[in-house]
């Protein structure tokens, strides 16, 4: 993306000085509102700027800044005005009224608090990605203190990425590898990688932010439980002029096959 796009120096660079004003006029120097919920380093940036000018607000004025913005202009200091200007300056995303802001803010609203609030009827019973071997107590601590030193050199490794601005392909052929010495390390506590998957299970379920994670390392053996105990049976919507599922405009229908054993043996389910 060319910087003249979006950074207010690298216009002052266009000899041509109408040219120089049209690129101002339509420079995109911030990433729209909605755009927050895209990149996690923006989100964060933005509810860290927010929260700390409320602060500053409530410790100034003894109001919000939406208290202050519901004050009548002609009725604001001076200190005030300048106040809401340097939060609107500084504002790190762009909130203009655009249509996918506008989108943005009516999707707020109506989900405001859902998820926090959302309690499903029962808790998912995670024993169903188990086998249900009856493991040695011993070796869940053990597991537990491998999982844990993988995360935090996980954790320093990405650091590291961001910093030196590490190649993405070269990234992940060092995370594989990391993910490979985890494993080789948990086999030397337990070499049964069946019975090694329901102590993953246990070990991952007591966190709830490595589900994902617990898919990519023990993903095989729990796709694999899932299929015993559903027969291999495994069912998909497919494609049916005549079907009772709509979605997108088309019709689909519930379809059944049957996985053989050596077809799991030659593929991979991460």
């Amino acid at each position: 993306m060319p910087k003249t796009w979006y950074d207010w120096h690298a216009t002052a660079e266009i000899e041509n000085p109408e040219r120089r004003q049209f690129y101002r006029n339509i420079l995109a120097e911030k990433k729209p509102y909605f755009m927050r919920y895209v990149y996690p380093s923006l989100q964060k940036e933005y509810n860290t700027y927010v929260r700390n000018t409320e602060k500053n607000a409530l410790r100034e004025f003894g109001m919000t800044v939406a208290e202050l913005r519901a004050i009548p202009y002609q009725d604001l200091s001076q200190r005030q005005i300048d106040f809401l200007r340097y939060y609107d300056n500084g504002m790190p995303v762009g909130v203009g009224d655009c249509v996918m802001n506008r989108i943005c803010r009516m999707f707020e609203e109506e989900f405001d608090g859902f998820v926090s609030k959302y309690k499903p009827e029962m808790p998912f019973d995670y024993t169903v990605l188990k086998r249900g071997y009856d493991y040695p107590k011993s070796a869940y601590p053990k597991i537990r203190g491998i999982f844990d030193a993988y995360v935090k050199r996980i954790r320093k490794y990405k650091v590291h990425c961001v910093a030196e601005r590490v190649d993405q392909y070269d990234r992940a052929v060092t995370l594989d590898r990391l993910r490979q010495e985890f494993m080789q390390d948990c086999l030397c506590v337990c070499s049964n990688a069946a019975v090694l998957s329901d102590i993953l299970v246990d070990v991952f379920y007591s966190r709830e932010s490595t589900h994902g994670f617990m898919m990519l390392i023990c993903g095989d053996e729990v796709i694999r439980t899932l299929l015993d105990r559903n027969g291999h049976r495994v069912s998909f919507p497919a494609e049916d002029p005549a079907g009772d599922i709509e979605y997108g405009g088309k019709r689909f229908s519930l379809k059944t096959i049957t996985i053989r054993e050596e077809e799991m043996d030659e593929h991979h389910f991460e």
